[in-house]
């Protein structure tokens, strides 16, 4: 298991308001990830996103020595608490209020990866000659797409392509989508927030993932690319290689 993980500001913000972590996978093919975006005035984004990935990430820990049944639920769980958490404080402290972050997490073990999202933060797949979107992103553009409204193309130009309608910490509960993903050898793990979803579109990704060999190198890139098409936004990116 090769794993690698890069966070960037990119060329236009002055805050990083995207966190993320690894865990796990040196002795062993088990082990989690964890990305979030944050959003909110102030530095009340990055709050959110560390605060989320610390919640989650101190949740998936426990799972690491646990047995494998009822992983979904328990990453469903996780995020639900760490929601509860972010929600009272952004009601508690004013500077913070209106705070939230989407979140990705894979979590891996033993032949299969558990995957959950809220926002946009996304998780791809590829695998031989094909890259799949395994995770739905939870926005006014998405919700366009499925209902044929949009094309694919006006959804990558949408004005409104930035709004999510589902986020952790913005309200007093939260809902999760877990999807399991039987991973083979050779198969390639990509988690990114909209840094670099925005900037690159799906085969620009699979051709840079073939491109290279290893985690770091197709981490970084991924992100000098999402920089090089302008880099507005922060870019984060996880890259795991079965």
């Amino acid at each position: 298991m090769d794993t690698f993980g890069l966070s960037d500001v990119g060329c236009v913000r002055e805050l990083n308001e995207d966190c993320f972590c690894i865990h796990g996978f040196k002795n062993s093919n088990r082990g989690f990830c964890v990305l979030a975006d944050g959003m909110g005035g102030h530095n009340a984004g990055e709050v959110a996103s560390q605060n989320a990935v610390k919640f989650v990430a101190e949740e998936m820990q426990k799972l690491i020595a646990e047995e494998d049944a009822g992983i979904p639920g328990k990453i469903d769980e996780a995020i639900c608490n760490a929601n509860q958490k972010i929600y009272t404080m952004s009601c508690e402290n004013e500077i913070h209020r209106g705070m939230g972050t989407t979140i990705v997490v894979t979590f891996i073990s033993d032949g299969a990866a558990y995957i959950a999202n809220v926002g946009d933060s996304r998780a791809y797949a590829v695998r031989g000659e094909e890259i799949v979107q395994i995770t739905k992103d939870h926005s006014v553009v998405a919700e366009l797409l499925m209902s044929g409204m949009i094309t694919q193309e006006e959804a990558r130009m949408h004005p409104q392509k930035n709004i999510i309608t589902r986020a952790v910490g913005t309200d007093k509960s939260v809902v999760a989508d877990v999807f399991e993903y039987d991973f083979a050898e050779g198969d390639v793990l990509i988690m990114c927030s909209d840094g670099l979803s925005n900037m690159l579109n799906d085969n620009e990704i699979y051709d840079i993932v073939k491109m290279e060999e290893n985690s770091e190198d197709t981490v970084r890139r991924l992100v000098d690319t999402a920089k090089e098409n302008g880099g507005i936004d922060n870019i984060t990116v996880i890259c795991i290689r079965f």
